[in-house]
């Protein structure tokens, strides 16, 4: 793993994107299809994602992201930083509010940061449900607003996750269900609301109008169902 030799620009980068999605559900989807307790025997395992040296640990209940990033500082670096501080071998990063195991070789600083975050955990909030041979993960966001993304088996052990995201083409989509316009929010020209029946989400899929353009791809290496984060 090469080491980063500007780690101090990623202090304001959050790894795992947490932006607003364009696409909003009123509901958790499909409509009126049956909640599932458990993430089916098949997608369990650990998975690789080359694009970003990431990996994906799925388990009975959740899908959980890590990365490392291999760091190396100057002390003149962290002691000018007001992000960072350097304590008994441990290296607090204060953004994050975490801190990380550091060495010291003489005025450098070597520290491994371990980055998890859980994309999808089931719960009260997070819905998974199965259709079409694919599962769908919805998370709520607020009173009637969802965020719904959809995992796939490609075959050969590749798993694909896309977030619904606005597509180019937005009359297609209005074309199929009633699109509502709700604001301007940064990087995206608007944000959408969308309520799709059953049969209306099956015609986004079919048709891939929402599900296309923001896929992660994971190659399962270990298909086990417990392990340690």
């Amino acid at each position: 793993m090469k080491y980063m030799k500007y780690p101090l620009t990623i202090m304001g980068f959050v790894f795992f994107s947490a932006c607003q999605p364009g696409v909003i559900f009123g509901e958790a989807q499909p409509a009126d299809t049956k909640a599932l307790s458990e993430i089916p025997d098949n997608y369990r395992g650990t998975y690789w994602c080359k694009v970003d040296s990431a990996s994906l640990f799925v388990d009975d209940k959740a899908f959980v992201k890590r990365k490392e990033f291999l760091v190396k500082l100057t002390r003149a670096e962290v002691d000018s930083s007001s992000d960072l501080n350097l304590n008994n071998g441990r290296l607090f990063v204060k953004e994050w509010g975490i801190d990380f195991p550091a060495e010291e070789k003489g005025d450098t600083i070597i520290s491994k940061f371990v980055v998890r975050d859980t994309i999808f955990a089931i719960g009260p909030t997070q819905v998974l449900k199965g259709f079409k041979g694919h599962l769908v993960l919805s998370a709520k966001l607020d009173k009637d607003a969802w965020t719904v993304s959809v995992a796939s088996q490609t075959g050969n052990g590749i798993l694909s996750i896309a977030r619904a995201d606005l597509p180019e083409n937005l009359a297609l989509l209005d074309s199929i269900v009633p699109v509502k316009s709700l604001s301007k929010i940064k990087d995206r020209e608007t944000q959408v609301l969308i309520t799709p029946t059953k049969g209306q989400f099956e015609r986004i899929l079919q048709q891939g109008v929402l599900f296309q353009g923001s896929c992660s791809e994971f190659e399962r290496i270990i298909p086990i169902q417990h392990w340690q984060y």
